[in-house]
């Protein structure tokens, strides 16, 4: 079962839509095995357990083993990591739907594990570290860990590129707001030509601020108190 498009925004894709790997399944599984090895043996060597009931309980067991590996399965199908170009959505349940959504931008970190058998078949778990609501989300069973995690730092790469564009550009909005409300009304001498008008200068320094964030020299806060720095300075330093 797929994540329904209704619940998705109008320029939102889905980037991958997976369920928890098959070996969720394998605790009735394991259990019908034996049960069907020693239910055949009690069979042919008690005979206190030859006859008619014991035919009949065997295959009520067995009936209730198969309905357990049934209900798991719809379980199964009916759980949803979804990762979307907004959001990382987890949802799950079969009668009852409950979902959870950490928005692509507050995504701090992602983790990948897997054991020994997890590498052998494919499996693994996910820890998404956050500084939403939901500081820490683990999933675990999950197909192909490693590659659904590059697919998650890939998005919140792409969307940190986005954002800090944006935010130079709402910038340089700001500092050329800010130097028309300071402009005098009359005629003013221009500049010497050694020397670019203070606004070029404050826009090319956040914009250098800006790549050295991007190459993890300075953290987001650091960043911010850096342009607002700047912005105080234009206002007070503008006649």
């Amino acid at each position: 079962m797929k994540y329904p498009e209704s619940l998705l925004s109008s320029d939102e894709t889905v980037l991958f839509d997976v369920h928890h790997h098959p070996v969720v399944l394998w605790w009735p599984v394991f259990l019908t095995f034996p049960f069907v090895a020693l239910w055949i043996t009690l069979l042919f060597t008690g005979s206190i357990f030859r006859g008619g009931a014991a035919l009949i309980a065997g295959f009520a067991v067995l009936a209730a083993l198969a309905g357990f590996l049934a209900w798991r399965a719809l379980c199964r199908s009916h759980a949803n990591l979804v990762l979307t170009n907004h959001r990382l959505i987890y949802c799950v349940g079969v009668f009852t739907r409950h979902s959870r959504e950490i928005p692509i931008r507050a995504i701090t970190d992602v983790s990948s594990s897997q054991l020994v058998l997890g590498r052998i078949f494919g499996y693994g778990d996910l820890v998404i570290e956050s500084a939403s609501e939901y500081q820490k989300a683990p999933y675990f069973n999950l197909p192909r860990p490693e590659e659904l995690k590059l697919s998650i730092l890939e998005q919140v790469r792409d969307t940190g590129e986005v954002a800090a564009s944006d935010d130079i550009s709402s910038v340089a909005e700001k500092v050329a707001l800010a130097v028309t409300r300071v402009q005098p009304t009359q005629e003013i001498a221009a500049l010497p030509p050694e020397r670019p008008p203070l606004y070029s200068e404050i826009v090319d320094q956040i914009e250098r601020l800006d790549r050295l964030r991007g190459k993890g020299s300075l953290s987001d806060e650091e960043f911010r108190k850096a342009k607002e720095s700047l912005l105080d300075r234009l206002n007070k330093e503008q006649p």
